[in-house]
């Protein structure tokens, strides 16, 4: 019989709300160690709101976030950030910062202030340059990127704090076709070479069957649906979280489900 894990992420009859609107009503989520999970749903559906809640951006307003079994509330905001890193939808980069030295920010968690200061980027940094395919942009203004450049930096970046822990608000932005793949086998490369947890958002659900693990759809705040692509990317589940009427084949290539919408 196979020992249950301990969640890494764990939220308790969770709500998150922003003034007097509740976003996030009495949720329960277990994120197991060294998976991959997709959240799903509509805009406005509490994707992003449970992330940050996951990440300790936003505080609850009911329930709890654990990590590693301890409330993520009461663990010193360093520590935290020795374990997880979030990528956010949008993020500004100092005027005049280049790849390299953005990058390098996320670091800041394992080397402190005076670490900071030392001269040249670190092997965690030209680790990160090359997983995202900036080499060639790294001494190269963060300004005179392109959108889908300037995504890859700010992944380089989570990247470079080495969590094992990477929570991503959707990743793909902006970014082309290539990269969107190239992103999505790196995900996957992540969990099966370094065995780390990454929770993501997308809008894609294709890429989402595809490539996570589990998918969680959600729509106005709560869990319609949670399980493997198989269970979750169907015709009733679609239809019950994204008003479609959809028809579900099986990928060729990965013999995974994928929709076409009728």
């Amino acid at each position: 019989m196979k020992v249950p894990t301990e969640p890494v992420l764990r939220a308790r009859a969770l709500g998150v709300g922003y003034r007097d609107r509740q976003v996030i009503h009495a949720l329960d989520l277990r994120i197991e160690p060294g998976s991959v999970t997709a959240l799903v749903g509509p805009n406005g559906s509490g994707k992003s709101t449970l992330l940050h809640a996951l990440a300790r951006v936003l505080t609850p307003t009911d329930g709890v976030v654990e990590l590693d079994g301890t409330p993520i509330t009461s663990q010193r905001s360093v520590a935290v950030a020795r374990r997880l890193a979030l990528l956010p939808q949008s993020a500004l980069a100092p005027p005049g910062a280049t790849v390299t030295e953005v990058v390098d920010q996320g670091r800041y968690p394992r080397t402190g202030a005076l670490g900071m200061l030392r001269r040249g980027p670190d092997d965690a940094v030209r680790e990160a340059l090359g997983l995202t395919g900036l080499e060639d942009l790294a001494r190269t203004p963060v300004a005179q990127l392109s959108g889908g450049q300037r995504q890859r930096v700010w992944i380089a970046m989570a990247l470079a704090q080495q969590t094992d822990l990477l929570l991503l608000d959707e990743p793909t932005t902006y970014l082309d076709v290539r990269h969107q793949l190239d992103l999505m086998e790196l995900v996957v490369r992540l969990r099966d070479e370094q065995g780390k947890t990454i929770v993501m958002v997308l809008h894609d659900l294709n890429q989402a069957a595809r490539h996570a693990d589990r998918i969680v759809a959600l729509r106005d705040g709560r869990i319609l649906a949670d399980g493997p692509p198989a269970e979750v990317l169907t015709p009733r589940v679609l239809h019950e979280v994204f008003d479609i009427d959809a028809l579900v084949l099986t990928d060729p290539v990965t013999s995974r489900p994928m929709f076409v919408a009728r």
